[in-house]
């Protein structure tokens, strides 16, 4: 059933979680501030209930934004991060899942596993369609500015007590999804963060980790801008699937962080509107990393599997040992056709109908 206001969720996650015997938190892949915000604030929650938390973060392949990750280090003393591949070493008959900011099963690393867990609660605010999960308890309301802001309202409302570095990552959360106070805000979005920062969440240190994601931010654009050509693959000039291809072309053996390759993959989905998209380099001095992003059409854990790597339909990637990017480049090429739905009417050997750069702006 839905869940219509916080204090009704407040009283059901209070009752599903002092009746279980731990508690599993996950979010969306690639998480961001929101997502791992809200996850830390619901950690803290099960802490005031006595009960074990589990916030699965599974970046084997996506990579971690630098500021996630930092807020990740810095509350890894207080709260236990687990990979997916470790569920079932914490995992009984008696656990339950909150899934907060994110509300679909195609979003989240654990989407083949739900039917594993005693319930199931989700936190969100983004709208629902026919991959939302299905649960007796979900509160999903477009009307809250984030995730971050509903578990911080629940812990006020609650009087739990937490310390610098929670208020600090429920409070990332909110600015993250309001930029900055500049929309999706309400009087208790401002009233919950005159909390936050009352419980000691500090605005520099806050306006540091934006500022790391700025930094990042160009330097994605800066490799996709520069880098990144986009091939057509089909018989079919009027809808043909277009796949990019993302590397520094001016110097390939450029050095760049995991989370950077998934980020320039997210953004040519996204920005583009291609069918599936591949940013690949070097992450240190011999080893490549290719993320990999597609859409119904194109499955890319079948190319990234072949590849050596591994995912899921729509998020894939793999690491590979090799001292000739370009080398490499041309084999994922090659590779392609692997991920092309049949249901395609698609061709068995791949065909280059057009390749072009994207143009400098």
């Amino acid at each position: 059933m839905a869940i219509t206001d916080i204090k009704k969720l407040k009283d059901i996650l209070e009752l599903e979680i002092t009746s279980s015997s731990n508690v599993f938190i996950v979010t969306h892949n690639n998480p961001d501030f929101d997502a791992i915000g809200s996850s830390i604030g619901l950690a803290r929650l099960c802490e005031y209930y006595d009960k074990k938390a589990y916030i699965i973060v599974d970046d084997l392949v996506n990579g971690l934004q630098s500021g996630v990750k930092k807020l990740i280090d810095e509350n890894k003393n207080g709260y236990k991060f687990i990979k997916k591949k470790d569920i079932n070493k914490y995992r009984d008959d008696n656990s339950i899942l909150l899934v907060t900011d994110v509300n679909k099963d195609n979003m989240i690393s654990i989407g083949n596993r739900l039917d594993s867990f005693k319930s199931i609660i989700i936190i969100d605010h983004h709208s629902e369609n026919e991959h939302t999960i299905v649960t007796n308890n979900k509160f999903i309301s477009m009307e809250v500015s984030s995730a971050s802001e509903v578990v911080a309202r629940i812990l006020s409302g609650l009087k739990v007590k937490y310390d610098s570095k929670v208020a600090e990552a429920l409070l990332s959360g909110i600015c993250l999804d309001t930029k900055r106070f500049k929309q999706n805000t309400t009087s208790k979005t401002h009233d919950i963060a005159e909390k936050l920062i009352k419980n000691g969440a500090e605005i520099d240190s806050i306006n540091n980790l934006f500022l790391e994601e700025f930094e990042s931010f160009c330097r994605i654009s800066n490799l996709i801008i520069n880098g990144t050509i986009i091939q057509k693959y089909s018989e079919d000039l009027f809808a043909p699937i277009q796949v990019s291809f993302t590397l520094n072309r001016n110097a390939p053996k450029t050095i760049y962080r995991t989370e950077d390759y998934a980020k320039a993959a997210d953004k040519m989905m996204t920005f583009y509107g291609i069918d599936a998209s591949f940013a690949l380099g070097y992450i240190d001095d011999k080893e490549i990393h290719i993320s990999a992003r597609g859409n119904k059409k194109v499955d890319v854990s079948r190319i990234m599997d072949a590849m050596g790597g591994g995912g899921n339909p729509g998020c894939a990637g793999c690491k590979i040992e090799s001292d000739d990017i370009l080398k490499i480049e041309e084999e994922l090429k090659n590779k392609i056709v692997l991920g092309i739905s049949s249901e395609e009417n698609i061709f068995t050997e791949p065909k280059v109908i057009k390749v072009k750069r994207l143009k400098k702006y």
